[in-house]
Parts: C-alpha cells; sequence; structure tokens
C-alpha cells in the first residue's frame, strides 16, 4: 500500500508537473508582451470597445459608423479640445472619444459680429463689443453657412466673433485652422483665457500686421453646451456654448493700408474702489508719459484691488488697448508694498500715497510708498449755468452750492434737489476744507465731465469744453466719491430709494453682470438699510463684492464695494474676511445689510430655512 501510495504520489506530481508545464508554455506568450493598458473608444458616454495595447506600442485607428452621422475624428478629450494622437506610444490606460457630424445641416440664421480692441480702425471702433452695426458685422455666405470679415490688423490687435455685446457663442483662437503662415512665420497666437474650454474663448492675437480675410464655419446642429461648467444655467447656456466642428480659416492679402501710423498708448489705473472697476479716463487715474516712462501718484486704501488698463490714439482714433499692466510687472522690491490676486491683480496692503512708475521698454512696474502722505481735506461746491445763474454764483452764496458728507468721514459728497434745465452746464469746484472766501485762485481742483459716469444719456459732454452738459431737464441729486474722484447724477426721488444694490460673485451668480431681482437687495421698512439673504453651502465657499448703482439703471457698472467696506455691526462679519473680495467659507444663511448713512456692509446669521 505504501508502494502504491508513493507511486500515486509520483504520479499526482507527475501530473501537476505536466500541467504545470502546459499552463507555462501556454502563458509564454503574454509575458513576452510585457505589461499592457487599456484604450477604451468612446461616443460621448457610451462605450463603443475596448482594447489592450501592449506599453510603447501604438493605439488602433478605426472608424466607427452612427446613424445620419459622418464620423469626423478621435479626440483625447470629451470637449474636442485635442485629437487623440495614435503616433504616440501608449504608456498609460486612455480614452478616446469619437467626433460625429450631422450629415445633414440646417441654414445657420446667426448673425456674427467681430468684437475686440487694439490700433487697427475695426477694433479700435468696437472697443470690445460696443458697435453692433454694418462696420463689425460678418458677411453670411447665401447658399452655405460660412462667414467672412476681411480687415487690417496690427500687432498685439486682439479679438473673437460672436453674436452679441454678452458674447453669446464666442468663436475665438481654439477655432483657428492654423496659426502660421505657409513659410512659418506666426500671424495669430491665443490670450486671455477664460473658462473650462479655454482654447475656444481665448482672444485671437494678432502676431504679424496685415490685412486678413477671415471665414468662420459653422454646424448649428451639432452646437454643444459646457453643462459641467460652475458658471453654466440654462438662462446663460449662450455664453457656454462651443462646436468643434466649427473653424475659422484666414488669407493675409497683404500689408495693412495703415501701416506706419504712430499709436499712443496711455494707461489708467482702474480698481474695486478708485474706480469701482470702471474705465475712467481722466487726469486723476491717468499715468503721466515722459519718452516711454509712465509715472502716477496716487492715494490708495487698504486692500484696495487694482490694475492698469490702457487706452490708445491713432491719428484722431481713440480705443481701449490690449496692454494691462497687473503684478507680473512688478519688481522684486515694489513686492513689499503690494500683494497679488490668482489673476494677477494687484492690491495695496496698506493705506497711503503710491507712487507707480512704468518703463514701457523693460515693461518693469516700480512702486514707491509714503504711508504719511494722505489727500487733504476739501470741500465741494456745484459751479455753473444751473437755475437761471451764472458760473460763479457759488463765491457769492456758497451754502446754496455746497455738497454735503453723507457721514462722517465717509469721503461721499451730495447736494440734492438741484433743478436743471436743458442745455445748463456744471463742473464742481474742490476748495481746501475750511476756505471761506473762494476764489479763482484758491481753488484745490475741478471735476467735470471726465469724471462723470452716473448720469446715463441725461447728461452729455458739450460740442466744445469739458463742462457736463444738462440734455434732459428735471431735478437731480448730484453726488461726488472723493476718493474715486467720480460724479453721479440721479433724478431726485423724496423716497430714501434711490439705489439699486445687487450681490455678485463666485458661487452666486458666477460674477455674471447681470440686473436680476435674484441678486437685488430690498429696502428696509425704515428705508435706513438695504438688505439681501445670501446663502453659503457646504463646500461652495463664496467670493463677491456689492455693486451700487442708482435707481432704475440697468447697464454699465456700478460703485463696487469689496472688504474696504465692511462695518463693526454684523455679528457674522468675522466670517466674512478677504483681500480685495468679500469671502466666506462657512456655510449658513446670512442677512447681508448695506447701510445707506454709512455705506458699510454688516453680515447677521439667521437660522436656517
Amino acid at each position: 500500500m505504501k508502494k502504491a501510495t508513493k507511486i500515486a504520489g509520483v504520479v499526482v506530481a507527475s501530473a501537476v508537473c505536466v500541467t504545470s508545464m502546459a499552463t507555462f508554455v501556454a502563458c509564454t506568450p503574454a509575458e513576452d508582451e510585457g505589461k499592457q493598458y487599456v484604450v477604451t473608444y468612446l461616443d460621448g458616454t457610451q462605450q463603443l470597445k475596448q482594447e489592450k495595447v501592449k506599453e510603447g506600442e501604438k493605439a488602433v485607428r478605426w472608424e466607427p459608423q452612427k446613424d445620419n452621422y459622418t464620423f469626423v475624428d478621435w479626440f483625447a478629450t470629451p470637449n474636442f479640445m485635442h485629437r487623440f494622437d495614435f503616433d504616440a506610444p501608449i504608456t498609460e490606460n486612455k480614452s478616446a472619444f469619437a467626433l460625429f457630424a450631422s450629415e445633414n445641416q440646417s441654414e445657420d440664421t446667426r448673425e456674427y459680429y467681430i468684437v475686440g480692441s487694439g490700433t487697427s480702425p475695426v477694433l479700435m471702433a468696437s472697443n470690445w463689443g460696443k458697435v453692433f452695426d454694418e462696420t463689425t458685422k460678418m458677411t453670411k455666405a447665401e447658399d452655405k453657412n460660412e462667414y467672412t470679415f476681411t480687415l487690417d490688423l496690427q500687432k498685439n490687435d486682439e479679438f473673437q466673433f460672436a453674436l452679441d455685446a454678452d458674447w453669446h457663442n464666442q468663436r475665438g483662437a481654439g477655432y483657428l485652422k492654423t496659426t502660421k503662415l505657409a513659410d512659418g512665420t506666426v500671424a495669430f497666437s491665443g490670450t486671455a483665457t477664460i473658462g473650462d474650454n479655454p482654447a475656444y474663448r481665448m482672444n485671437i492675437k494678432c502676431e504679424y500686421a496685415g490685412n486678413y480675410t477671415f471665414t468662420l464655419k459653422t454646424h448649428p446642429d451639432d452646437d454643444a453646451y459646457e453643462t459641467n461648467h460652475p458658471e453654466y444655467t440654462e438662462e446663460k447656456k449662450e455664453n457656454f456654448n462651443y462646436n468643434p466642428l466649427d473653424s475659422i480659416e484666414w488669407t493675409r492679402n497683404g500689408n495693412v493700408s495703415s501701416e506706419g501710423m504712430t499709436a499712443v498708448t496711455d494707461f489708467y489705473i482702474k480698481g474695486s474702489g478708485i474706480t469701482a472697476w470702471k474705465d475712467m479716463y481722466n487726469d486723476a487715474t491717468k499715468m503721466k508719459n515722459d519718452k516711454g516712462v509712465y509715472s502716477l501718484e496716487v492715494f490708495l486704501k487698504a486692500n484696495e484691488e487694482f490694475m492698469f488698463t490702457s487706452l490708445v490714439t491713432v491719428g484722431a482714433d481713440v480705443g481701449t488697448g490690449t496692454d494691462y499692466l497687473r503684478a507680473s510687472n512688478l519688481d522684486e522690491a515694489s513686492k513689499a508694498f503690494i500683494d497679488q490676486t490668482p489673476k494677477l491683480n494687484m492690491i495695496a496692503k496698506a493705506a497711503g500715497t503710491y507712487t507707480f512708475t512704468y518703463t514701457k521698454a523693460t515693461e518693469v512696474l516700480s512702486v514707491a510708498f509714503d504711508a504719511t502722505k494722505t489727500p487733504a481735506s476739501a470741500d465741494y461746491y456745484l459751479d455753473g449755468t444751473y437755475g437761471g445763474g451764472t458760473w460763479g454764483d457759488f463765491m457769492k452764496n456758497a451754502a446754496a452750492h455746497k455738497l454735503a458728507e453723507t457721514a462722517a468721514n465717509s469721503g461721499v459728497y451730495t447736494i440734492s434737489n438741484v433743478a436743471l434745465a436743458a442745455g445748463d452746464e456744471l463742473v464742481l469746484r474742490a476748495y481746501p476744507a475750511g476756505t471761506e472766501v473762494l476764489t479763482w485762485q484758491n481753488g484745490a481742483g475741478n471735476y467735470s465731465f471726465a469724471y462723470l459716469f452716473g448720469g446715463g444719456t441725461d447728461f452729455v459732454k458739450p460740442d466744445s469744453g469739458t463742462n457736463i452738459k444738462v440734455a434732459t431737464a428735471g431735478s437731480y441729486d448730484i453726488t461726488f466719491n472723493a476718493y474715486a474722484k467720480m460724479i453721479t447724477i440721479v433724478a431726485h426721488t423724496e423716497s430714501k430709494d434711490t439705489l439699486d444694490i445687487y450681490i455678485k460673485g463666485e458661487n452666486i451668480n458666477n460674477w455674471k453682470h447681470e440686473f436680476s431681482s435674484d441678486y437685488r437687495f430690498t429696502l428696509s421698512e425704515d428705508e435706513l438699510t438695504y438688505e439681501y439673504v445670501l446663502t453659503v453651502e457646504e463646500g461652495k465657499p463664496v467670493s463677491f463684492g456689492v455693486e451700487k448703482f442708482n435707481k432704475g439703471v440697468t447697464e454699465g457698472y456700478g460703485d463696487f464695494l469689496n472688504v474696504t467696506a465692511i462695518g463693526t455691526s454684523g455679528d457674522a462679519n468675522d466670517k466674512f474676511t478677504g483681500e480685495g473680495n468679500i469671502t466666506c467659507s462657512t456655510a449658513g444663511r446670512y442677512k447681508v445689510v448695506y447701510d445707506i448713512g454709512t455705506g458699510k456692509i454688516d453680515f447677521y446669521a439667521l437660522p436656517n430655512a
């Protein structure tokens, strides 16, 4: 029995050995193949097939079939940003996304326009979408979905194609078929990335001046939307429209007809408080230019967020420039006085007088800081031909023309219920605080049309001169912000409800510039405050500001209030901080209160709904 057992054991052992050898032989080819990765081929989220590819070898290109569609190509990303590289060795698991085009395309009935800025005449007039007419409209072909536009472009001009001033259906640098001429010269690049599909919404930047014809080809039946974008809503969907089948082709026709014209660039400060993020082109915001060295001395409050924008003059034409000065231009020493935001806007670390010097040749911005130098207090008077009077009447009866400060140390001054007739002209005169005898010689400054923002079409610049001219007769309240050097004029009402105040920011309305009741403050019953209920969701911190408009204004930009406007009364103020914009990461419901008298914002905790 033992012998038999032994033999049996040997037989069994032999069987195992044979089996193992058979298994070993069968597995040898797989081991020779080495490591493998999986390439998944997808149509949207639908898996078409998977293939295993040995490490270092290439994926296999194939063409899937789909009823009523034509296969276009494989892409490496689901938003079709980058084509799948079948020539690249596979070193990890990969996904390839199929792009299909509808076989029958509907007629595209949309109208596209060029929107941009720079030194070429068309873009100077466009000024980023201020002009939508035949001069900026693309020409649509009669029998196909093709739009063309021909224009001169100068180096550094920037533009896109879109439907309207709200930037619906942007077609930017990501749609360019090529960026180079046949000889390899780079003619265009992309800049100003926005959003999760950056290339589609990048500005097209001209790198080589010339006269160009652009052809935009569209496929309206295959438009897609970035529904996963954090700012996406059905109401705003056209801001997130893209189409990977659309394309922009171009030809260079020759040199520009205006080549050789001199462009003069000026720089202006623009910030959260100093201009309420408005473009204010006046002596208070302008850097002085001395042979390419620009300088500006300006008082800034602590935590003021700002940058410098540009204005370009070519001959008689003036338009918004494409040059900006941000934290990236600062020299190392200047960073002792200036912080920066993720978007490279600058932030004043402390209140005081800043002297900025920018050398265009080196593109370096330097900063000197003096904490002891602050603006002198002033009194402000309304001067003009209003009320049947004449220029200089304010010197004879100062009290009747003097603006009153809305609250102690607010720096905001107003004069109410002023009767103005059409054709009247106005300016504000500044005098050192406490000046008893007002003369033409002892004034401290004048503020005219260049300092007016709020006023709409009721006030215009006269054909000659710089005064504020009344276009619409009425009774008005006139306000001057001494920090921002900005004048606003609104129709007088007996109610204190003279403002429309909106909240806007990240994870609120995602900085959308809109006039919706969903984000508008309401006036309290005692008409002393404006209030808004803000909900901060768990895991969704908010970053925002509060924007004030004159009652009924539904265009432009208002007076933007940031972290510097937070008061001391709210029981939840400690949860709202920030360097420029106001931020909060603590989930909950809060009442946001704007005090009319002090101009401050306070936050109060509310019970969950």
